[in-house]
């Protein structure tokens, strides 16, 4: 993940005078030059783009990529020079942290109460149940920061009380870089019992004069 460190092992256990290892590096072919240790001296190269994360291991020429970025991603090989030459081969695939802002909005349930979750005007999802005693509750997952405007609606046929969802009150940043990837999750609850009460006294009125 970014903003993780991974280390690429070479499997020399100790490294001598006579060594040489080499790091190359590429997209689709491991061809550049970024980082060698020679007669017990180290040197990065700056033919590589995030040359301020690599750590070369002055015992074992293992490399280590820190703080790493998507710019990071591709094939790395190791070329160990002894009697003869081996090679290790790696392939570095870095993802972006995932954001997920996951609502759970709740009421309690009644003759014709619904529960909505809008993004401005535009009704995302919705929910009724004919069981009136067990509440509502209703889920969405905002997978992206973004400056629009969701609220979760609780009506009936009479009357509605909404609750808008605010990014900085339920979702806030992380600073700390050790939390940048973990999900946050978010609850809002709409009690409307003094809701649901209204649409009873409407209905026995509308009965009464019927």
């Amino acid at each position: 993940m970014k903003g993780d460190s991974v280390t690429l092992l070479t499997g020399v256990s100790e490294i001598n005078r006579d060594i040489q290892i080499l790091w190359l590096y590429g997209l689709e072919d491991a061809d550049t030059l970024i980082a060698e240790i020679y007669k017990m001296s180290i040197s990065i190269y700056d033919s590589y783009e995030g040359i301020d994360g690599l750590q070369m291991d002055q015992q074992t020429g293992s490399l280590t990529i820190r703080n790493i970025t998507i710019t990071h991603s591709g094939l790395y090989t190791a070329q160990i020079m002894t009697a003869m030459a081996t090679y290790k081969r790696f392939k570095v695939i870095v993802y972006e942290c995932g954001f997920v802002c996951t609502l759970k909005c709740s009421s309690e349930n009644g003759p014709g109460v619904s529960l909505s979750w809008y993004k401005g005007s535009k009704r995302l999802n919705q929910t009724i149940s004919p069981e009136l005693n067990v509440n509502l509750s209703l889920t969405l997952e905002i997978k992206e920061r973004n400056s629009d405007v969701y609220h979760c609606v609780a009506a009936n046929p009479v009357s509605n009380q909404t609750t808008q969802f605010s990014f900085q009150e339920h979702c806030p940043p992380y600073t700390d870089s050790s939390h940048s990837c973990g999900f946050t999750e978010a609850v809002i609850r709409l009690v409307i019992s003094a809701l649901v009460g209204v649409a009873t006294v409407a209905v026995l009125v509308y009965d009464f004069r019927s």
